[in-house]
Parts: structure tokens; sequence; C-alpha cells
């Protein structure tokens, strides 16, 4: 697909910091390839502001892990309709769960590649509290868990799959408990839950590569969503590798449904994440825009 030009924001500070001498070497790539301009975040939330205030591109292009692309998804999605350009990643960061929805290689000179060469693909955006998420969302232990990684990487200069399991191996032996909550389900009743995790994506990784809803697609217009109810920290180790992997939907306390709307309740706050990012709220109104941001993907080959 031929663009006017792209505009490439680039968090050097992803991946611990990794990221920075990258940036010659993504310049050497797109030389002769695409009019663009390559701007580097200064601080949380200067991608959002950026691609918010990006004139006169077709195309915008975050580079870091699954927080940059958030923060540039948010600022797309803050201007009018019909002045939304599209969207693509290089994924340099530590996460990248939404690169593995739109099969984006972590391999820097692939993903150039694939991206330059790529279709554009309307795929869905999710909503939680007025914040827009492109890959996922998460309520109770997983949002503990995605909290205790923020710390982790930093401490640790750990990335991906195995960040996330050691972060979680924390929160299970640590903070190990679920929450009383009342859960609406589209235009259903409300309901009362005792739950552990709540989740509901767009694709079927999140963490780093756990499989919470591993037949999510990113264009039908629901939400995938994964309910694990209560039970206790024995039987929820031995099922964990299957969760990891994909293969928990045969367990009785797993439901995993498709909505379009949902809201939950809790009398106190419980901790959420979406694309990552922390939340605390007593309240969660998550709903979903079917087709709701164009996304360059690569081409089948």
């Amino acid at each position: 697909m031929a663009f006017h030009k792209a505009l490439v924001i680039i968090n050097p500070a992803a991946r611990h910091g990794e990221t920075a001498p990258l940036i010659p070497v993504i310049e050497k790539l797109l030389e002769s390839t695409v009019a663009h301009e390559t701007i580097l975040t200064e601080r949380p939330g200067h991608a959002a502001q950026l691609a918010k205030d990006a004139v006169g591109f077709d195309l915008i292009i975050a580079v870091g892990g699954d927080g940059t692309a958030h923060e540039v998804l948010n600022g797309i999605m803050a201007r009018p309709e019909g002045d939304r350009p599209a969207m693509s990643l290089f994924p340099t960061g530590s996460g990248n769960d939404w690169r593995r929805t739109l099969g984006i290689s972590t391999d820097l000179p692939t993903a150039v590649r694939q991206v330059l060469s790529g279709h554009l693909k309307k795929v869905d955006v999710g909503v939680c509290n007025g914040i827009h998420f492109a890959n996922s969302l998460a309520i109770g232990l997983d949002a503990r868990v995605t909290a205790k990684a923020v710390e982790l990487k930093v401490t640790t200069g750990w990335s991906g799959l195995a960040l996330y399991v050691r972060a979680l191996m924390y929160v299970l032996f640590h903070q190990f408990y679920s929450h009383p909550i009342r859960l609406k389900l589209d235009d259903g009743p409300v309901a009362e839950r005792d739950v552990l995790i709540v989740a509901l994506t767009n694709g079927p990784t999140y963490g780093g590569g756990f499989h919470i809803t591993p037949k999510a697609v990113d264009d039908d217009g629901l939400l995938d969503m994964c309910i694990i109810d209560k039970l206790s920290l024995p039987s929820a180790l031995w099922r964990l590798p299957f969760v990891i992997a994909g293969k928990h939907e045969w367990m009785s306390m797993v439901h995993m449904q498709r909505h379009a709307h949902v809201e939950l309740w809790s009398d106190t706050p419980v901790a959420g994440q979406v694309d990552g990012e922390v939340l605390l709220d007593d309240h969660y109104e998550i709903s979903i825009i079917p087709g709701g941001i164009g996304v360059i993907v690569p081409r089948s080959e």
C-alpha cells in the first residue's frame, strides 16, 4: 500500500532503553522507501499527544511496546472519525501482544517490510471507562500481575512471557484473592459473581503470551470474554499451564463468551489493566467500536 507520508513515533525507553540504539537502524530501513518524519517521545502521554496533533500524515507507526501502541491508538481515536490516519507498529517492547494479533514480526527488518508492503485492515477497538484499547482488558488477579510486572521490569530487567510468569507467581503466593462483583452482559440482568479474573480481548494473548482467549479475532465486532470463578490456590497452580497454553476452555470454572457491552461493579475498587496500563476503579463499563481503526498488517505470504 502506498503512503503519502508517515509519522514514526519512537519510544526510546521501550524494552529498558534497548529501542534507543535501534533508531539509526529504523531510519536506514525507511530511507528511500517512504516519506516520513520521526519524533521521539519524551514522557508518558507524549505519544498520544503526538498522534492526536499530527497533520499531513496518512500513516502513524508506533515504535515500542504495547504501552506505546496504546498511547498512539488513543491519540488517533481522540481525533474526529473522518480524520484518523492508519496505524501500524514496529514492535520493540517487552510484551508485544498486539503485534501477535496483527501478525507483525519482532525482527525489525521483517516488520518494516511487512508494514510498508502491507494492506489496510479495519479492526475493532475496545473502550473501557473512556479509554481505548487495542488488544486486551483484564480486571482482578491479572491486573495485579500487570502491576507487579511493571515493577519487576524496572528492578530486574526481565521482559516478555518470563517477566509475566514471575509476576504471576508472586501474586499467586502473596496477593491471591477473588472479587465479589456485579456483572451485566449486553442487555442481560445484573448478576452477582465471585471471580478471580475477568478478561475481555480483541486478540488471543496478553501478558507477553498468555493465551487467555485463544479463539479471539480482532474484526468480528465482539470482545472475547474469559471469566474465571473463585478457586483455591492449589487448584489455580495446577491449572496455570493450561491457561498459558490456551487449553483451559473445558474447565468448569472457566466461562468463555463473546459480548459487545459489559458492565461491572464492585463495592471496593478493583485493579484493572488496558493494554498493560494499570487502572483502579469500582465501576468498569466496557464496549467495542467495530472496525474502529484502520491498521496496516502483513499480506499473506
